[in-house]
């Protein structure tokens, strides 16, 4: 069985039990959460799907994950946590009402991430954003990258940090290019 571990230990965990790690950062309310997955099983599309995280970082999800280098109006889970599996970022926000300044700043971020040499055109890198209406609430922005998440209550250049730190990570780290499921490319 995978023990939880804290983001920095160097020496290893001793209890198996302890509860997942998090870590206050950047403003907004901004937190970083270690939510270690042992699962990362392939469930059938559309699949009811219970993940111990909220956003999820891993455990089961669809045989398909989202194209990259895409902004898609709602992505459902089971897909994007297959994208986190590959190596992927997946920025997400939820805001009630609209902030288009939010999501633009998200598009931006995505657009500046360097470039991965280990994607062919027209991917560039590892990165979808989407909204997400199921974060908890008083969360607007967030991101997620496999066993890793973090969140915030409005949007914070963390995420840019986030990014870095946690990109190309995971399992199956691949650029391979997934579904078109009807987003737009971020660098056409």
């Amino acid at each position: 069985m995978r023990r939880w571990c804290p983001l920095l230990l160097l020496a290893g965990c001793s209890d198996p039990a302890t509860p997942p790690v998090m870590m206050m950062v950047g403003g907004c309310d901004g937190m970083v959460v270690e939510v270690a997955n042992d699962s990362a099983v392939h469930v059938p599309v559309s699949s009811p799907i219970v993940w111990p995280s909220n956003p999820p970082t891993g455990g089961p999800h669809y045989p398909i994950w989202a194209g990259w280098d895409r902004q898609y109006a709602q992505l459902d889970r089971g897909y994007y946590v297959h994208n986190a599996e590959h190596g992927g970022i997946v920025l997400l926000y939820h805001c009630d009402p609209e902030c288009p300044d939010v999501v633009a700043q998200l598009v931006a971020d995505a657009q500046a991430m360097r470039a991965d040499t280990s994607c062919t055109a027209p991917v560039t890198k590892r990165v979808v954003v989407t909204s997400d209406p199921l974060l908890p609430d008083g969360v607007q922005v967030a991101a997620v990258a496999w066993n890793f998440a973090y969140t915030a209550s409005c949007y914070d250049p963390y995420v840019q940090t986030f990014a870095r730190e946690h990109y190309a990570h995971s399992p199956e780290n691949t650029c391979a290019d997934g579904a078109n499921l009807g987003g737009t490319l971020l660098n056409p």
